[in-house]
């Protein structure tokens, strides 16, 4: 620093300023992308934020629920009925695997036949029919830093951001709204680059996360995420997009050599509880991303690209030894029979890794965003997430792919919008293993069925419209299609018919209004 201050100067001062001038920024007419106050030595405290609401309805398919068929008679080889009743005797022939889907919404249930067998009450997949008063994609936000120059060549940042939800949880309307600390670091800046250490925002996927909040729900809503729930909105999140999300590390990033710049961290390890259960790490994670930005001549647009990625291993914790899934022997009427064959072994340890690409162009009033992502356990929403998607039963981590365009066309105050995305999941030489004896046959002659269905894709489709009345007020009107499928079972029914695979579709609509400064 310049000059020298008394304690009270750098530590009360500072502070009543932040408090005055965060109120004073929220009544503020004046447009601008945050609000600045200069203190003693050429010191500044700014804040940035927003706020605002939605309302978000809500229609679809339930989570599919388990597959129910009659079991056959040996004798006459028709279905079976209850001796008593005369009900179909019933059987489950696979359940859905959790982990892709839409099952965090409230739902109504159907039931299939009144006359079923006692106990064995069989429901439809349902219907999703619900309104919310909701956050949107962001959120509400509240941010405050303090930045300064620390030598003549070098500037210290400090940020610190503050998320909240307007919705109460699970719908409970005595519950409170908790602060969500969602990035706080220290930053410095010279001709030699800049380095930061917090909580910062991770570098896999961050650029297909961009183009979701730049051209697409930055003012919206697009997929409700937890229907039922409190919480910011996903977007694109889940269709080939995976959320770049936020954790603590040290980043450095490159000075712009020529529009090219390299951000390299070093986060804080993660694990993937799950059903592996690899609860421990041992290195920090590194991620890193490499960007180019060329504007064109005479301001009509700029390109820019980028690639990134992200690599972690993962271990079992306590005593470890391989575990080997061998093949399944029944004992039938006719002798043991072998149901499946090929063993497969999953170890102590695994590695996650991804990576991530794609590119921005904007040309006058049209901007489009392409982006993809491909790797081993990263995860179906967010950057290395520990859900079901991403490893199979033994533990194993399913590989993962996504794709992702998105256009906006921009006329007057009005953005225009509308995309795509899909990500697909790989099944596992295990999950490709796993079929069990249909068990509506005799064991000794019963073809395979599938043990559990196996989540394929996530499909989503968006489309909106935001009017920007101001540079900071901002009301949005957007759609969105989510779609979840499964793998098809090979199994059929009794009356030949191919089991069709599990598959979901539900729609939301939004509509609301956004504060900014």
């Amino acid at each position: 620093m310049t000059g020298k201050r008394s304690r009270g100067a750098v530590g009360l001062r500072p502070v009543a300023y932040v408090l005055f001038f965060a109120v004073l920024s929220l009544v503020s007419r004046r447009a601008a992308a945050e609000k600045v106050v200069s203190i003693a030595d050429g010191w500044q405290v700014y804040t940035d934020g927003r706020m605002g609401g939605f309302a978000s309805y809500t229609r679809g398919d339930g989570y599919p629920q388990q597959t129910f068929d009659q079991k056959i008679d040996l004798a006459t080889g028709q279905p079976a009925t209850d001796m008593t009743t005369g009900a179909p005797l019933l059987t489950s022939v696979h359940t859905p695997l959790q982990g892709a889907g839409f099952s965090g919404a409230p739902m109504l249930l159907h039931q299939v036949d009144p006359n079923l067998t006692p106990g064995a009450q069989v429901f439809d997949q349902g219907t999703i029919d619900t309104w919310r008063m909701r956050s949107g994609f962001i959120g509400n936000v509240l941010g405050f830093g303090v930045r300064g120059q620390l030598t003549p060549y070098t500037k210290i940042i400090t940020y610190i951001q503050i998320w909240s939800f307007i919705e109460n949880d699970g719908r409970v309307r005595s519950t409170r709204s908790q602060p969500d600390i969602r990035q706080g670091w220290a930053k410095l800046e010279g001709p030699w680059g800049a380095f930061a250490a917090g909580r910062v925002r991770g570098l896999f996927s961050r650029g297909a996360s961009d183009i979701n909040v730049l051209y697409a729900h930055r003012w919206g809503v697009g997929w409700p995420g937890s229907i039922g729930n409190i919480g910011p909105t996903q977007g694109m999140v889940g269709f080939g997009v995976l959320g770049s999300g936020f954790s603590s590390a040290f980043v450095y990033t490159t000075p712009s050599l020529g529009g090219l710049k390299l951000d390299v961290g070093v986060y804080d390890p993660a694990v993937l509880p799950a059903f592996g259960a690899w609860n421990r790490t041992k290195l920090p994670r590194p991620e890193a991303e490499l960007t180019f930005e060329r504007g064109f001549a005479n301001g009509w647009g700029k390109v820019v690209l980028f690639a990134n990625g992200a690599y972690q291993k993962v271990y079992k914790d306590g005593a470890c030894t391989p575990t080997v899934d061998g093949d399944t022997i029944v004992q039938t009427s006719a002798g043991p029979r072998t149901v499946a064959g090929t063993n497969v072994t999953i170890g102590c340890d695994a590695t996650v890794a991804g990576a991530g690409y794609g590119g921005r162009l904007e040309l006058g009033i049209f901007h489009l965003g392409l982006a993809g992502h491909y790797g081993q356990g990263i995860g179906l929403n967010y950057a290395l997430q520990a859900d079901q998607a991403a490893q199979d039963f033994l533990g194993n981590l399913r590989t993962i792919a996504g794709w992702y365009g998105q256009m906006q066309v921009v006329l007057g105050k009005f953005d225009l919008f509308a995309g795509a995305g899909l990500a697909q999941i790989f099944m596992t030489e295990f999950d490709k293993k796993h079929r069990r004896l249909d068990p509506r046959y005799d064991p000794s002659v019963a073809p395979l069925a599938e043990e559990w269905s196996i989540p394929k894709f996530q499909l989503g489709i968006n489309g909106g419209i935001v009017f920007n009345a101001t540079p900071f007020v901002h009301f949005d009107l957007d759609v969105f299609r989510a779609q979840a499928s499964w793998y098809g079972t090979n199994n059929r029914d009794n009356s030949g018919a191919l089991f069709p695979a599990e598959k979901q579709v539900v729609w939301a609509y939004n509509g609301g209004m956004t504060v900014n400064w």
